[in-house]
């Protein structure tokens, strides 16, 4: 404490000195941080642009042009194309009431069942295209638009095989669709929606060819997702020649290399029978295209 007493001029100076150590320490140490997150924020910049510059394109203003441009055409032709697929499709009267499905399916089978009898076609006993539940009631007014679509298709169907005067259409197996059901929760509207059928109906071969080429050219967008043939003699020809196995095909006439006074006989052992088919067939449903954005 004499010490501290009879020089306090140096004491204060050794005091001064050591809290100016401690300030220039302290003020170091925030430097020393301040300097290492400008570094890194710096370093972290520089990577950031060399990051950019290394993208391809370049993000300048001349690129973000070109992509708009590139995306406006890109969603144009979708709307083209959706467009395109949408005249494809058996359009969906929205004003069909139930009454009037009901009714123009009525007179409908009323006129298939005639057209059949005069082509000598046979028909199921009950049918009814399928919608037999609305022989005795009204659908719901969700339901009739696209029941009337769907059984615009189906009739078309039916008409085209008693035209090619099938031997019989024999059945019509119809799912209920979507809006036969309860009102479907609000979400994404799918870009396709797929309904399937299945018609059944027996042919001799050429006209069940004749009858499954002409699906190719037909108007409503359908797609052939299963194709069963039976043959309704599963039986093979009879091992036996002569009248004993069928009746022979008389080609008169002479035929290179044999007399001139001679008739060939062949016998027609194959292609006479009936084919039993069974087709199921998808019709397709193309969400209409967006509304361009303002």
């Amino acid at each position: 404490m004499n010490w501290f007493t009879k020089n306090s001029f140096l004491a204060g100076l050794g005091a001064v000195t050591l809290v100016g150590a401690g300030a220039l320490g302290y003020l170091i140490s925030q430097a020393a941080l301040t300097y290492s997150a400008s570094s890194e924020a710096y370093t972290a910049a520089v990577a950031k642009l060399h990051g950019l510059q290394n993208k391809v394109p370049f993000p300048s203003e001349a690129n973000c042009k070109a992509i708009k441009t590139g995306l406006d055409d890109y969603s144009a032709r979708i709307e083209a194309l959706q467009s395109q697929l949408a005249k494809m499709e058996v359009p969906l009267d929205e004003k069909i009431t139930p009454q009037q499905f009901q009714d123009g399916l009525r007179t409908a089978v009323n006129d298939i069942r005639a057209k059949a009898e005069a082509e000598n076609v046979k028909l199921p006993e009950k049918f009814y295209f399928g919608f037999d539940q609305y022989q005795a009631q009204v659908p719901t007014e969700q339901a009739s638009p696209a029941l009337f679509r769907q059984f615009r298709v189906i009739q078309s169907l039916v008409t085209r095989l008693v035209d090619f005067k099938v031997s019989s259409v024999d059945s019509i197996v119809r799912p209920p669709l979507p809006e036969e059901g309860p009102p479907p929760k609000k979400g994404e509207v799918p870009v396709v929606k797929r309904f399937a059928f299945d018609i059944s109906f027996t042919a001799e071969q050429g006209k069940f060819r004749a009858v499954f080429n002409s699906l190719l050219g037909s108007d409503p967008f359908l797609i052939v997702r299963s194709l069963e043939i039976k043959n309704t003699n599963p039986q093979a020809p009879a091992k036996v020649s002569g009248e004993a196995a069928t009746k022979p095909v008389n080609f008169p006439g002479p035929i290179a290399g044999d007399k001139a006074d001679e008739k060939k006989s062949l016998l027609v052992i194959l292609g006479r029978e009936n084919v039993k088919t069974t087709l199921r067939l998808e019709m397709l449903d193309f969400a209409e295209p967006a509304a361009p954005k303002k």
